[in-house]
């Protein structure tokens, strides 16, 4: 009897150890399809099932690189080197986007031409622009819009999608309040995908046409920025004279407060001493005076 309890015990406890490891293997199958689920890509701005999920990974990998330079160059005259600026400008398929020249330091001419040239002339620009004078410096810089660019691209998407599906709304919508308010919600998308291709079109625009901004200026004259003119001499010494007039004019404004103090003081000094010469008791003076002898 004893022996029945122990087998049909034992079998039990078996049956009980078998389920828990069915039960284990299922549970434990479920993660491994989550996970696979989890890790399928899938676009952040997609708009609800009517967009694909792998739209963002049409988006082109090539990169979006804006460029500038700026060169200062001595020339012996600014208005002739000009031209040679205007048609490297034109030989390499660009423009002149601004020009402006001014003189400084008597007739010394000085003129900056900022121009736009493909990005793939963008060196070749440079190395014949340099060959016009004598450089005085340079700078370059390259600003990666890349990330800008995709992410633009993929907002772009997501409203695309919103705007298609508004439009089917549209179509279905079968009172005026529902027209309107879908109305309201398409110009909305149609608004931000406007601003989306403007800027879209602006990085395009300083990605393809790279800036050369260029800065011209003729070289100091002997002796001086200026030299030697007798009309800036006097004119000099006039506003030598002017500055200290000036001057002593503000230091007599400031020193008159102080002056009206000291005779205050010298007064009230003067008062206080001759009050003090004055005798203590005139009866007993004259008194005195009227003891004394005559003669």
């Amino acid at each position: 009897m004893n022996r029945r309890i122990v087998i049909i015990s034992g079998l039990i406890i078996l049956t009980l150890l078998c389920a828990g490891c069915l039960t284990a293997h299922q549970d434990g199958g479920s993660p491994l399809v989550m996970e696979k689920s989890a890790n399928r890509p899938q676009s952040v701005y997609s708009f609800s099932s009517g967009g694909s999920p792998d739209s963002a990974q049409d988006f082109p990998a090539d990169q979006k690189i804006i460029k500038n330079s700026q060169i200062r160059l001595e020339v012996r005259n600014v208005t002739t080197t000009l031209d040679p600026v205007r048609a490297i400008a034109a030989a390499h398929g660009g423009y002149i986007g601004s020009l402006s020249a001014s003189t400084q330091y008597g007739d010394r001419l000085y003129a900056t031409v900022m121009m736009r040239v493909p990005a793939r002339e963008f060196e070749p620009a440079i190395t014949e622009i340099k060959a016009l004078g004598t450089l005085k410096s340079e700078s370059l810089s390259a600003d990666d819009v890349t990330e800008e660019y995709v992410d633009l691209q993929a907002r772009r998407s997501a409203f695309a999608s919103q705007l298609a599906q508004y439009n089917r709304i549209m179509e279905k919508a079968g009172n005026v309040s529902e027209i309107l308010e879908v109305q309201v919600q398409i110009e909305r998308v149609q608004v931000e995908l406007d601003r989306i291709d403007g800027r879209l079109k602006y990085l395009d625009n300083r990605v393809d046409y790279a800036t050369i901004t260029v800065t011209l200026e003729e070289p100091e004259p002997v002796g001086g920025r200026e030299g030697f003119s007798f009309i800036s001499v006097i004119n000099e010494g006039i506003s030598g004279f002017l500055a200290v007039t000036a001057g002593l004019v503000i230091i007599l404004i400031s020193v008159i407060p102080l002056v009206i103090v000291a005779v205050v003081i010298y007064l009230i000094y003067r008062w206080w001493k001759g009050r003090k010469k004055k005798p203590e008791n005139p009866v007993m003076e004259q008194k005195s005076g009227e003891d004394e002898p005559k003669q």
